[in-house]
């Protein structure tokens, strides 16, 4: 049986905030990233979580519930260590990929989180849809790091 309403709204509050994260996030990556091939990915995938935004903001209205939140203390406090680590590191692509990845833990471990709650099927589907996507973009995310390291080893060796 699936949980109430009120349940529901609130994982679903949850998971939008880890987008609104997410799409800040990418947003802050994209504009302090050097290379414009990585910034065109980190954009993409800033409009793909505001899409999941707009898509879970959808259902919870519908579900009469109000979307008033800006994104999470969480991602809040991660997007200023980002600011951090970029004034003190730079803003080269390894360092910003590898916060990328670890935003991208976190949303992955949060929506985990609610994957095995009694959702009902109409909205686990759309879950588990954003699930998927963000697990790809991880997975993209980390091959763009590795070609990176492996272009930059091969330019050190040369």
């Amino acid at each position: 049986m699936p949980a109430p309403n009120k349940e529901i709204r609130a994982i679903l509050k949850e998971l939008l905030e880890t987008c609104r994260d997410g799409e800040q996030g990418y947003k802050n990556a994209a504009d302090d990233v050097k290379d414009d091939e990585i910034e065109k990915i980190l954009l993409k995938y800033s409009r793909q979580r505001n899409e999941f935004t707009r898509e879970l903001e959808k259902i919870i209205t519908g579900m009469g519930g109000e979307v008033e939140f800006a994104g999470s203390i969480l991602g809040v406090l991660h997007r200023r260590w980002m600011d951090v680590i970029f004034a003190v590191a730079g803003s080269d692509a390894e360092s910003i990929l590898n916060e990328c990845l670890r935003g991208e833990n976190a949303a992955i471990n949060k929506y985990e989180e609610h994957l095995n709650k009694d959702l009902p099927g109409d909205i686990k589907k759309i879950v588990v849809t954003q699930y998927n996507e963000i697990k790809a973009a991880y997975e993209e995310i980390k091959g763009l790091k590795e070609s990176l390291l492996i272009g930059s080893y091969k330019s050190h060796k040369t």
